[in-house]
């Protein structure tokens, strides 16, 4: 590792050097370089600034709210790799970055290339890509003897329709590089194929695809940060998946009820992943599926989980605060407490009301007022739509509850939801005016063609594309 402190150039190769290099970045502030400004990362930029940290974020939304919050906001897409290692090459040059991360996001190809490009602690970029490209990561693991569902890729509708042949229904179609349950769909009969097919290629950034078997099973949600070749696991919970034929997280409740043997089943077949995988510094998350025939992956990604798991569940339920470990552990130290507090038990549950536009949103502040909620998290107000979910995208908003016991958090979890009362108007007529407001409001920053996007003088009829606004 090549590090300019203070215009001395430090060459390391052993975690002795690199804690002298520490040592001497701790005399001046240190600075965290966050990929990703909206809410799923807002926890971390939170947790970093009360640890004295100067914190940088990066975002393509100037007004996302991490951003807001940033000491040092940059305008660059999380997706945008090169134009984010760049930036963060220009501010290192200047006052140097000690560390990068992400949370709740897949950007972790972008960690890996700023870790890498500064010689930060972190992955290497194979390691990254093969841990978000879900085709390179199936046959990794497929290489090394990992439990992985049967699985082929897809490009084209012949691609799937000989893989439907060949592979027995059900099965599951699903973009190979999306998060979020975008384009994930289940095909129970052969004439489903073509809508699934159009839904992930819509869904896909790279238009490449994965068909895999159906597994039937409760579903587990893993943590774990990975630092001084140790692998912490950091939390197993049970994921509520509802809206077949597509798979939309509900909610999830920590710790898991499963009995403890597959757990543990679990928890050595994720490890035995993130290895595989080459995860050696940082964080992973995994999704599980307890089949009759063993534990099996779903995924693993070299992050921790979003779905509020990693920044509120696991910390409620432990007293483990687990974003400061997973802020230490990219600034190349050893998380200073890992120590569980107390055992108590969180539920996390999405509001979803009925489709249409919300006309109001009532009872929000009684419902605070209830013994064991802790967070109640909304991400539409009125005036927006409530779509029918086909992802985990699109929520209105969570509650989280914790209490002694699983009954009485699930409890708890339920009444907060109905003291909370949404009312909803009939869906809005999609026009093209609708369009382009609904364009105009989410878009708008990424395009820069017009100095002031009015969302109807546009050459291609949606902002985002560039036209002749004023």
């Amino acid at each position: 590792m090549i590090l300019v402190i203070f215009g001395v150039t430090l060459v390391s190769s052993s975690k002795e050097t690199r804690e002298k290099e520490n040592f001497m970045t701790k005399k001046r502030q240190r600075h965290l370089l966050v990929i990703g400004g909206g809410v799923f990362q807002v926890p971390a930029i939170k947790v970093a600034k009360s640890m004295g940290l100067k914190v940088v974020v990066t975002d393509y939304n100037v007004d996302a709210e991490g951003m807001l919050m940033a000491d040092y906001p940059i305008e660059v897409s999380t997706r945008n790799i090169n134009l984010t290692v760049n930036a963060a090459k220009q501010f290192h040059a200047s006052c140097p970055l000690d560390g990068v991360m992400t949370v709740g996001t897949d950007a972790s190809q972008t960690v890996a290339a700023v870790a890498n490009a500064l010689n930060l602690p972190g992955i290497p970029f194979e390691v990254a890509e093969r841990s978000t490209d879900k085709i390179k990561m199936r046959r990794r693991l497929h290489e090394m003897g990992i439990a992985v569902p049967h699985f082929r890729p897809v490009w084209t509708i012949d691609d799937l329709n000989a893989a439907i042949k060949d592979m027995s229904l059900p099965l599951v179609i699903k973009p190979c590089d999306n998060m979020g349950a975008r384009g994930v769909k289940m095909i129970s009969e052969p004439h489903e194929a073509p809508s699934a097919f159009h839904e992930a290629k819509e869904a896909s950034i790279s238009g490449k695809l994965i068909v895999e078997e159906f597994m039937e099973g409760p579903e587990l949600s893993l943590d774990a940060l990975v630092f001084d070749g140790r692998i912490q696991v950091t939390g197993i919970a049970d994921r509520i998946i509802e809206r077949a034929p597509y798979f939309v997280e509900v909610g999830h409740t920590l710790p898991s009820n499963q009995l403890q043997e597959k757990q543990d089943q679990a928890v050595e077949l994720f490890c035995s992943a993130i290895k595989a995988l080459g995860i050696d510094i940082g964080a992973a998350k995994g999704d599980i599926k307890l089949t009759a025939d063993g534990p099996k992956i779903i995924e693993i990604a070299a992050r921790l989980s979003g779905g509020w798991m990693s920044t509120f569940t696991y910390p409620l339920a432990t007293g483990i605060n687990l974003m400061k470990a997973a802020i230490e552990v990219v600034l190349g130290d050893t998380p200073t407490d890992l120590e569980q507090k107390h055992e108590l038990v969180s539920a996390e549950r999405a509001i979803i009301p009925k489709v249409g536009k919300i006309l109001s949103i009532n009872g929000v502040d009684d419902a605070r007022k209830i013994k064991g909620v802790k967070e109640i998290i909304f991400l539409k107000e009125a005036g927006d739509s409530a779509e029918e979910l086909r992802s985990n995208l699109g929520k209105t908003g969570y509650v989280i509850t914790t209490a002694k016991t699983r009954e009485e958090a699930i409890r708890i979890n339920d009444l907060a939801r109905q003291t909370i009362q949404i009312k909803v108007g009939e869906p809005c007529e999609l026009t093209w005016e609708v369009i382009r407001n609904n364009a105009r409001k989410k878009f708008y920053i990424a395009c820069k063609a017009c100095a002031v996007c009015d969302g109807v003088e546009c050459a291609g009829k949606v902002p985002g594309i560039g036209g002749i606004g004023s």
